[in-house]
């Protein structure tokens, strides 16, 4: 690492368990605590996602599953093997639906923070 000046701290609090794996994961590297850092920062990738709004409909899905999952039990139960039929086509649709949400949802983060090349 080349020499500079570095102008900010940061104060950072972990517990007992994380602060040992943080100095065995640290000390296995061979860097010093600010390298493995600036390694750590250099070479991730964040990703935000707007977990309250996007997920709602997705909720729902799997709600709607859980009910057909109750209906089958039912009709199956009393012997109805055409319903039962029924509502496993319907479960399949409605997981497919969540399937597709959730990868659009994972697809696009509200936010990502890449490490910048330029910063040394």
């Amino acid at each position: 690492m080349t020499n500079r000046r570095r102008h900010h701290a940061i104060c950072l609090r972990l517990t007992d368990a994380e602060y040992d794996l943080w100095t065995a994961k640290q000390k296995a590297s061979g860097l010093s605590k600010t390298d493995y850092l600036m390694q750590a920062i250099r070479n991730s990738e964040v990703r935000i996602y707007s977990v309250e709004e996007s997920i709602a409909p997705i909720v729902h899905e799997i709600r709607k599953i859980g009910t057909n999952l109750n209906q089958l039990a039912y009709f199956s139960n009393i012997g109805q093997d055409e319903r039962v039929k029924t509502e496993i086509g319907a479960i399949r649709q409605t997981n497919d639906a969540v399937m597709v949400q959730l990868s659009v949802f994972l697809k696009h983060p509200q936010f990502t923070a890449k490490a910048a090349a330029d910063v040394r």
